[in-house]
């Protein structure tokens, strides 16, 4: 099969995420507009995260029975109405409401939209991964630019730009067939990217990478509903939270890209590892400091650490001849958990405490879990 023919479905990828994280920057600025506080700001973030993973949990092994196109093609309407709809909120409790739908959505495009393209990559599957991951974080980079300038002359206007962005995703998909055939010879039938013949050390590390997964997006989660609004008071202009916003995506992009062109960190504890040290330290930075420049250096290094637990999820995830949507869905959960969890307990520490402490917490979580795999892997001498 010819890694083009997977094109469209990177480029709805592509365009889906420039539309949602235009729309990621104005909610929290929409939000502080109506009055809303750090609790209420998480608060947003929890119930999108928390409809997200409930769903992905109750869809299971649907995943791998549903007719990827037609979800993809409900979801891309689901969107587009849901954003016309956000556009005319003038209160709190619409935002959260709309937030929830978001969560559902979500939850059916991307396990469906990654056991597809899993689907169609036969031998290609770690190049055509990067591939899906690379076009997906490059329209997070656009995104928050588009969001935070458009959210300057309008805070309505993002809402409209994804508009246009979820219907031409749904023409788009809508001429692209539903499979295409290909032929797997027997000498393909491994796995491409396996290191160790044992079943049981590829799911120790699957285990390991969810893990890991969790703990970066949790990062990410406070990141995203709870720095706005300490980037706000301190003076800056929503403009340039778009550019810091997207300062995070594109190191993490160059990160997918870099490791869709070797399998040397294939089912290995040190990279996992050191994504998520390199995490922590970004907090701390954080942490300690007011400034720009510092800001945009612990971005790029949230960008890094991120991307690679991130893409080590993924693709332990779908490196498999059966239940790829199943464990596409369980890898969505520990991202979506991860968002959930970082949002709700970064709102209720930013309220109860400042707007600081998020980032202090966030260190110990990525520490204890850090131990805990750690653990798990000392448990199997044997991978070591």
């Amino acid at each position: 099969m010819k890694e083009k023919s997977n094109f469209v479905l990177f480029l709805a990828s592509f365009l889906m995420t420039i539309a949602m994280s235009a729309i990621y920057i104005a909610i929290p600025l929409i939000a502080i507009q109506l009055g809303a506080n750090s609790l209420k700001l998480g608060g947003l973030g929890f119930i999108s995260n928390l409809c997200y993973i409930c769903c992905c949990l109750f869809f299971g092994k649907l995943y791998d029975s549903w007719k990827h196109k037609n979800v993809i093609l409900l979801v891309s309407i689901g969107y587009f109405l849901s954003s016309l709809l956000f556009s005319f909120s003038n209160h709190l409790y619409q935002l959260f409401i709309f937030m929830a739908f978001w969560g559902l959505f979500g939850a059916m495009l991307w396990p469906s939209l990654e056991a597809w393209i899993g689907e169609r990559s036969g031998e290609k599957l770690l190049k055509q991964m990067a591939h899906f991951d690379v076009s997906w974080s490059t329209g997070i980079i656009i995104g928050p630019l588009i969001g935070g300038l458009i959210f300057q002359i309008s805070p309505r206007y993002p809402f409209y730009i994804a508009c246009f962005f979820y219907l031409t995703i749904f023409f788009l998909i809508l001429r692209e067939p539903s499979k295409i055939e290909y032929k797997i010879s027997s000498s393909t039938k491994k796995r491409p990217s396996r290191q160790n013949s044992d079943d049981a050390t590829s799911s120790s590390y699957l285990y390991l990478a969810w893990i890991a997964n969790f703990a970066s997006y949790f990062s990410l989660g406070i990141l995203r509903y709870i720095f706005p609004k300490l980037f706000i008071e301190m003076g800056f202009t929503p403009s340039t939270l778009g550019i810091l916003m997207s300062t995070t995506s594109i190191s993490q992009t160059f990160t997918f890209y870099i490791l869709g062109q070797t399998s040397r960190w294939h089912y290995r504890l040190a990279p996992l590892l050191s994504a998520q040290l390199l995490i922590a330290f970004a907090l701390i930075l954080i942490f300690l400091s007011n400034s720009l420049s510092i800001f945009f250096l612990s971005f790029i290094f949230m960008g890094i650490g991120i991307g690679i637990c991130s893409f080590s999820s993924l693709f332990y995830s779908v490196n498999t001849y059966h239940n790829r949507g199943a464990r596409a869905g369980i890898h969505e959960t520990f991202l979506g958990s991860g968002i959930l969890m970082g949002s709700l307990v970064g709102g209720i520490l930013a309220q109860v405490y400042n707007l600081k402490t998020p980032y202090i917490t966030a260190v110990l979580i990525n520490g204890i879990l850090m131990i805990v795999e750690i653990t798990l892997i000392l448990k199997r001498k044997n991978l070591m």
